[in-house]
């Protein structure tokens, strides 16, 4: 498999988002609790967004009218994730369609992958929760980072 860092004709590299996994995120096995490791990956979409176009969910959603819920999420576990090291989430648009958007994450700790998973977001007029286009701003930030296997 190749990383994505590696693929011919890309000079940038995904979005690394780091989560400090505390006491409170583990279930009496020592480990995270499954249910957050979603939340983890959400988290770091948000942040993708965040960093390439200064907006996250929130923002796009009430002061831009456009959301972007999800429609399919395929999560793979791969090693436990624990209080012990940082979560870094590997973040990147690996589809755009004509009025959706996909998301690569995966998650490392000290270098050890832990999960990874695809996860599909359809771009709605936010108050009418409507199925729309992408804004053209978002449709070329997307294109600009896109990262296909």
């Amino acid at each position: 498999m190749n990383s994505p860092t590696d693929l011919p004709g890309r000079d940038h590299k995904p979005y690394e988002h780091v989560i400090r996994i505390s006491w409170g995120d583990c279930d009496p096995a020592n480990i995270v609790y499954t249910a957050r490791i979603p939340w983890f990956a959400l988290d770091a979409i948000n942040g993708w967004w965040e960093h390439h176009t200064g907006d996250g969910w929130f923002q796009m959603e009430l002061d831009h009218n456009v959301g972007t819920p999800f429609v399919s999420m395929k999560l793979d576990f791969r090693s436990p994730i624990t209080p012990r090291h940082r979560l870094i989430c590997r973040v990147w648009p690996n589809r755009l369609g004509e009025t959706s958007v996909g998301f690569h994450v995966e998650g490392l700790q000290d270098g050890v992958l832990c999960f990874e998973g695809d996860f599909v977001n359809v771009f709605t007029q936010a108050d009418a929760f409507r199925k729309r286009r992408p804004p053209e701003r978002l449709r070329m930030i997307v294109e600009q980072n896109l990262i296909t296997r």
